[in-house]
């Protein structure tokens, strides 16, 4: 899976990265923390943050994590947006902008809400594991409704559950 982050979003959605930034290290810290989710999880990320030490942009690694910088002329969710359009149904991108979610979807991009991975990626840098899907699960269901193709879930919801899953 290859996952593409809104850094600066996410940042905000996870209150010691935003600690971090208030002191001008919540790139950094940001990146320490996708490089230990990405060696439990094994997904492929790239980070993308507005602005950078080059006024045109450009590729850095922070702490082995490719990160993508907009420069000044362009929105990291621009560059987002362009990701999207490239690589369309094989991407999942972390955003909770609703603007930037609509641009990806158009492209068949997959959307995780930067609050839903946030729990996610503390769950697993501090070592707790266990899935967001688990909690409302009581193993066994009572009920007598039958489950046929009327009770299927519609494509598109069953394929962001597979994108959540994998997560």
């Amino acid at each position: 899976m290859q996952l593409v982050i809104d850094g600066y979003n996410l940042i905000h959605h996870v209150p010691e990265l935003a600690m971090a930034e208030a002191t001008g290290q919540g790139a950094d810290a940001l990146a320490a923390a996708l490089n230990l989710y990405r060696r439990k999880k094994a997904h492929k990320i790239t980070i993308v943050l507005d602005g950078g030490p080059e006024p045109e942009g450009g590729r850095q690694a922070l702490h082995g994590v490719p990160t993508l910088f907009s420069g000044r002329a362009r929105s990291a969710d621009d560059v987002i947006a362009d990701l999207a359009a490239r690589h369309g149904p094989g991407l999942t991108v972390v955003t909770s902008d609703r603007d930037l979610a609509r641009r990806c979807q158009a492209h068949d991009a997959q959307v995780v809400s930067s609050g839903r991975f946030a729990a996610l990626l503390m769950d697993c840098v501090l070592g707790a594991g266990g899935s967001a899907e688990d909690e409302g699960d009581d193993g066994w269901d009572f009920s007598t409704r039958k489950k046929g193709p009327s009770a299927r879930a519609p494509k598109r919801l069953r394929r962001r559950k597979s994108v959540l899953g994998k997560l």
